[in-house]
């Protein structure tokens, strides 16, 4: 019963704390990324690329760490 309730407050502040862990790399890199370019076209395009890439990239990432972890 102890464990249940030691879960119940160490798994939302886990997921608060990597919420933010990632809204502050993803900003982080967001930010940065069209000072990485050098022309005014190439810093919209990184920026899309990096978001198709995370859009794309999460379920497969899902997808294959079920499929891993479900053996």
């Amino acid at each position: 019963m102890l464990h249940r309730f030691l879960y119940s407050l160490f798994i939302p502040v886990i997921s608060v704390i990597t919420v933010a862990v990632l809204a502050i790399v993803l900003g982080y890199i967001f930010y940065n990324l069209p000072s990485f370019a050098e022309k005014g076209e190439l810093k919209s395009l990184y920026v899309v690329l990096a978001g198709m890439l995370i859009l794309i990239g999460t379920p497969v990432s899902a997808y294959l760490a079920v499929k891993i972890f479900s053996k």
